[in-house]
């Protein structure tokens, strides 16, 4: 970080580092052009939630294992500020969503889900959409994520990968009680009011599994795409449907070994 932050300056560029995450980022980078998340795809989802309201523009820089958001090295910044012209880098917009519950506005990049303690019970939770009745989910949980969430936590339940370029939610119910249950894609233009009518323990709303707000029974929820995108500064070295591959190993076939 201080080589990157010793070019930077060399460039003429203002530096305002915020190791700890405690600056009001909101506020700060209303003024800059460029903001550069250095850690994972963790601290990515940390910076964008922190930046809504605000276009400037994000760049990821990956130091963690995963790296599917934060896609660029710190040996490709450290070229970059040194003065090698970026290759098809570009700004990829990406739909964020807001959930309010009690009056509390929480915002996410990837998802929000009902969560239980360890000792889960089954949760009955009505689900409007634009203020008309949807269903009832018989479930131990429910998630609804973004475009970009979809390969996060709604994956791993069976929901289907939707295209970063989309404006939609997609809503995953967690071991729902009915086989008809099953993901559903809904417009991102919409608002959901979701509803639990059961008690449980240490029952929570999870905020791209970073932050939580508590739920009681009887507590409302809605949820609607956040008031700006995150802006990504995305890279063209690998295609979408290939960073699916590499990453997530995506439509590889089993590594089957003959015996003997």
């Amino acid at each position: 970080m201080a080589e990157l932050e010793r070019h930077l300056k060399t460039l003429g560029a203002e530096v305002t580092l915020d190791p700890d995450g405690v600056l009001p980022l909101h506020e700060v980078a209303q003024g800059a052009d460029l903001v550069i998340a250095i850690g994972g795809d963790g601290t990515l989802l940390s910076t964008a939630r922190r930046l809504v309201g605000t276009q400037t523009p994000t760049l990821g820089v990956n130091l963690g294992k995963l790296g599917f958001l934060a896609e660029h090295s710190f040996n490709d910044v450290l070229r970059y500020v040194q003065g090698e012209t970026p290759s098809g880098w570009n700004f990829s917009p990406k739909m964020m969503l807001q959930a309010t519950l009690n009056g509390q506005t929480k915002y996410a990049l990837n998802e929000v889900f009902i969560g239980q303690g360890v000792m889960t019970r089954i949760l009955n939770i009505d689900m409007n959409v634009d203020e008309q009745h949807a269903t009832q989910y018989r479930a131990d949980g429910l998630v609804i994520s973004t475009p970009v969430g979809s390969t996060a936590y709604t994956l791993s339940l069976g929901g289907p990968i939707v295209g970063q370029g989309l404006r939609a939610f997609v809503v995953t119910p967690i071991a729902p009680h009915s086989l008809t249950n099953r993901p559903i894609v809904l417009e991102g233009s919409s608002t959901l009011t979701c509803r639990v009518d059961t008690s449980a323990t240490e029952l929570a709303l999870i905020v791209d599994s970073q932050e939580r707000l508590e739920l009681s029974a009887g507590d409302e929820f809605t949820v609607r795409a956040a008031p700006t995108d995150f802006l990504l500064v995305s890279s063209s070295k690998q295609a979408y449907f290939e960073i699916l591959r590499y990453k997530l190993a995506w439509g590889q076939q089993p590594n089957l070994r003959e015996e003997g």
